[in-house]
């Protein structure tokens, strides 16, 4: 039994938060302490819709005597708490698996006073650069900083995808330096680096390419209101980086929480603007989202018509 976050041995845990990679180890971990788990014997899930079962569920006695695992998931804690706790005995574990929680709530500060609270935050672009690196040395391999930044550029903070990327780059590289045209080669890119290169392309003046990009996207059935949030976003950081660097702040990627690689792509582009191209290019995006919202334009044609403005 593990003890709770005042030191009291506790059979009840609360797990919520985004990295849900370590969270999912840890149900693990938990599970590993049974010989024998069987579904609807000795292990039982709650959900919001058989939350009712939760305490006849705690009472009952199993075929391999008392002991059992109650994992509880997603039920924004929409049960009585202390009657839970009070049906619970020392042979039963019960996880709670949340991925967010409001600690204003009764039923969290009941919990908090009982179970071993954690929570599992996403990693950091930094932290996670770092982790990349410390990973692939395990395997002999080695890679720059840059090349790292470069793969949390692509590949997102997503701890679970990132250990997927990096078996692939295991297995294709066997030995040496993990180079960046190794990563273009074997990592997928998530849906803001596709988005990246549809903007960089814009940039550089191969509109042509740039609508290729983006029909690529549209063809793995990506929503094109997202694209379009994520494009003006990426628009609307360079008009900040534009402008900060203008007023001669020293620090721009702190100030707007950005990655340094996207930093520094991001400022190379907004270099090939000017502050006023940038608030026009956001304007029209505003112009484009209304009239597509009032039915006046297809998004897919709308935004196919900014990026040949741009």
């Amino acid at each position: 039994m593990d003890k709770n976050n005042n030191g009291v041995k506790s059979n009840i845990y609360l797990f919520y938060g985004e990295e849900k990679y370590d969270l999912n180890k840890s149900i693990e971990k938990i599970k590993g302490k049974f010989e024998n788990l069987t579904l609807g014997v000795n292990l039982f899930y709650i959900t919001k819709e058989n939350i009712q079962e939760l305490f006849s569920i705690c009472d009952s006695i199993t075929f391999f005597g008392e002991e059992k695992l109650v994992i509880i998931k997603n039920t924004n804690l929409k049960f009585d708490v202390k009657k839970m706790l009070s049906n619970v005995n020392d042979s039963t574990i019960v996880v709670i698996v949340e991925d967010e929680v409001d600690k204003r709530t009764s039923e969290y500060k009941e919990l908090a006073k009982t179970a071993q609270v954690t929570e599992f935050e996403a990693l950091d672009s930094k932290t996670m650069t770092s982790y990349i690196i410390q990973v692939l040395k395990q395997y002999n391999l080695n890679i720059s900083y840059e090349n790292a930044e470069y793969m949390v550029q692509i590949c997102g903070t997503d701890k679970t995808n990132n250990i997927n990327e990096l078996k692939k780059i295991v297995a294709y590289t066997k030995t040496g330096e993990v180079t960046k045209d190794i990563v273009d080669k074997v990592c997928v890119k998530t849906l803001n680096a596709k988005i990246f290169d549809v903007l960089n392309k814009v940039i550089n003046k191969d509109k042509k390419q740039a609508l290729n990009e983006l029909d690529q996207i549209l063809m793995l059935k990506e929503p094109i209101v997202k694209i379009s949030i994520m494009l003006y976003k990426q628009i609307k950081q360079m008009y900040m980086i534009k402008y900060l660097k203008q007023m001669g702040n020293k620090d721009i990627a702190t100030a707007l929480q950005i990655h340094p690689f996207v930093y520094r792509n991001l400022s190379i582009s907004c270099d090939k603007y000017s502050l006023d191209e940038l608030k026009k290019l956001i304007y029209i995006f505003d112009e484009y989202d209304e009239a597509s919202k009032k039915g006046e334009i297809d998004f897919e044609v709308g935004l196919k018509k900014i990026i040949c403005l741009m």
